[in-house]
């Protein structure tokens, strides 16, 4: 018959029934592990005794001592030799990183001083370079050279060297620190001359586009600009320009941007050409053997204007180049030899 669980008589017979298993399976491995608990700790106490035998005829001394204890001793004397280990282990570890620490002290010390070294080169430079530049920008116009690199403050008293004060902190600066902070000062200067340096000589190079400042004709000077002996009437006359001697129909080139102004024949020039340029110069070019150009005609510099020929007054073949400015003559030698284009 099946077993109703929702009787008190079935149920307990239920709760009999697992009483009956857990006590079968369970009570016998309680008393296992009860009587090898017992057989353990009899064990343990049982007595070792040590015998301490002198060579003399001295009295034996007898140790008696447990398992416990002995195992307790090696256990002790275990642990203390593994944390000995480990502590001259990390012990060893730190004299290492010690050592690396001073060697890199080492190196940095000497860095440190390779970069001071570098630093008072880097200043003694600059200070050759500052008339170089104190040159150029009094060249510029409205350059007030007197205020250019002013300084102020006081110079560092113990120089070479980092003072500190009774509390340890840090006196005067050593010299590199000074050096550093002066340089960097003066390169601001710097910047600033050098960028009003710049817009001069942009301003200038446009003005030495347009100045006559090349050959006209390559060739070779025979009679310069100034008082004279003529060599047709051997009297004192002034010589208004250059003669540059060349080969015949050797070209003859444009000292400077601008128009042609008149092409004319004259009895002692013979053929020439004259060319009017910005910021009022005029150049001219006589004694032509033919010219390339016209009237009016727009030119660049270095552009072939004519040829080299002996029209007119001269008995060589020459090109007579003169420069005016306005109205007045000037010596073309200055602008041939001392601007480059």
């Amino acid at each position: 018959m099946a077993l109703n669980p929702f009787k008190d008589s079935n149920l307990n017979d239920l709760q009999q029934n697992i009483r009956s298993f857990l006590s079968d399976h369970f009570d016998g491995l309680r008393e296992r592990a009860r009587t090898n608990w017992e057989q353990f700790v009899a064990k343990g106490n049982e007595k070792i005794t040590l015998m301490v035998i002198p060579h003399s005829e001295k009295k034996i001394v007898n140790f008696h001592i447990s398992i416990f204890a002995i195992s307790f001793i090696v256990g002790v004397l275990t642990l203390v030799i593994i944390m000995t280990s480990v502590l001259i282990i990390n012990h060893s570890s730190t004299i290492k990183e010690v050592s690396k620490l001073k060697n890199y002290g080492t190196n940095s010390k000497i860095q440190i001083k390779k970069y001071k070294e570098e630093i008072n080169k880097l200043y003694s430079v600059f200070q050759k370079m500052k008339p170089e530049l104190t040159h150029l920008y009094s060249l510029t116009p409205g350059s007030d050279i007197d205020s250019l690199w002013a300084k102020g403050g006081i110079e560092n008293p113990n120089p070479g060297a980092e003072a500190e004060t009774e509390n340890g902190d840090p006196g005067s600066p050593p010299l590199e620190v000074l050096n550093i902070q002066e340089i960097n000062t003066e390169l601001e200067t710097t910047k600033k001359i050098l960028v009003k340096i710049k817009n001069f000589l942009e301003y200038r190079k446009k003005i030495i586009e347009n100045t006559p400042s090349i050959w006209p004709v390559d060739g070779y000077v025979i009679s310069r600009y100034g008082q004279r002996n003529s060599p047709y009437t051997f009297s004192r006359e002034f010589h208004g320009g250059i003669d540059i001697e060349a080969f015949p129909g050797a070209e003859i080139k444009a000292t400077a941007p601008g128009t042609v102004d008149d092409i004319r024949w004259d009895p002692s020039l013979g053929l020439n050409v004259t060319i009017k340029h910005k910021y009022g110069f005029v150049t001219s070019y006589s004694h032509c053997q033919r010219v390339s150009v016209e009237i009016g005609q727009k030119i660049s510099k270095g552009e072939v204007i004519g040829y080299v020929g002996r029209s007119g007054k001269t008995n060589r073949y020459i090109c007579y180049y003169q420069i005016r400015i306005g109205t007045e003559f000037v010596d073309p030698m200055p602008y041939l030899n001392r601007i480059i284009p």
